[in-house]
């Protein structure tokens, strides 16, 4: 049987696409352009596409000593990175304990961490700073990341993924002596890379994105991370635009390696959730 393809369908969708993969590269482009030209030159009526006078100075000024922007990209490095591997490890953890253990009250507090999804995020704000300034971590990093470990999405995430996995597998690895931890280090981690893959992702851009939190919990200039410090630059009598699209543009940088070099796994994540799904 021969399908024919209409061609006039064909090139509505080849148009839609590329009308829509310039939705996104337009924007992107007019960021990383408008960070080699002066302020003087971005405010000019009507906007150049192309940096004509195109120069570095806004990428040197960043770090000449007038703004700590090193300092806001380690702080932004390891808040991020130190809630993702927190994240991976308690939610794949409690995924595992909610899809492969019976224990009292299981489904009690799976229904309770889920509902933790409904409530806005404003709301848990003065509860965290409490609890954070209880415990002396304001004006830290660890006040910073510790609150974004515990995901309740990342639970549900690993809950569904690890409960598709058969439990005759598990079974059979107890029954030769492995103990629980050993059957999730070497069966459940290397079965929900994908799974992982795409958890650590959504949690590596939240965290790397975030503002509410860190503008709290960062009261001097060399624990502010990067989104703070942007948000700061824009705070003054005659911003320096150029200078902040410079600073957005490295600041983009992380997210687009992390995506780089875990895109495979991600796909596969999104691919497996979707067919199990």
């Amino acid at each position: 049987m021969i399908i024919r393809t209409d061609p006039g369908r064909k090139v509505f969708k080849i148009s839609l696409l590329a009308l829509s993969g310039l939705a996104f590269i337009v924007p992107f482009w007019l960021l990383v352009s408008a960070s080699f030209r002066e302020t003087r030159v971005l405010l000019q009526y009507p906007p150049a596409l192309w940096p004509k006078d195109a120069t570095l100075s806004n990428y040197s000024s960043l770090f000449s000593g007038e703004y700590p922007f090193s300092n806001w990209m380690i702080n932004s490095i390891i808040t991020a990175s130190s809630t993702t591997i927190g994240a991976l490890i308690v939610c794949s953890l409690a995924g595992y304990a909610f899809a492969k253990f019976r224990f009292f009250g299981k489904g009690f507090l799976f229904m309770l961490s889920m509902a933790t999804l409904m409530i806005p995020v404003a709301v848990m704000l003065i509860p965290r700073f409490i609890m954070i300034k209880d415990l002396g971590l304001v004006n830290t990093l660890p006040g910073i990341f510790l609150p974004g470990i515990g995901s309740a999405f990342g639970v549900f995430l690993m809950r569904q993924f690890i409960a598709t996995l058969p439990s005759s597998v598990l079974e059979a690895a107890r029954v030769d002596g492995a103990s629980h931890f050993r059957v999730y280090i070497n069966i459940i981690v290397p079965l929900i890379a994908p799974a992982l893959a795409v958890l650590a992702i959504y949690v590596f851009m939240g965290e790397w994105n975030d503002l509410i939190w860190p503008l709290i919990v960062a009261q001097s200039e060399d624990m502010k991370t990067i989104p703070v410090g942007i948000a700061s630059m824009r705070m003054v009598h005659h911003p320096k635009w150029g200078l902040m699209m410079a600073a957005s543009t490295l600041a983009f940088l992380p997210i687009f390696i992390v995506f780089l070099f875990s895109r495979r796994r991600f796909i596969e994540g999104m691919t497996a959730g979707a067919i199990k799904g």
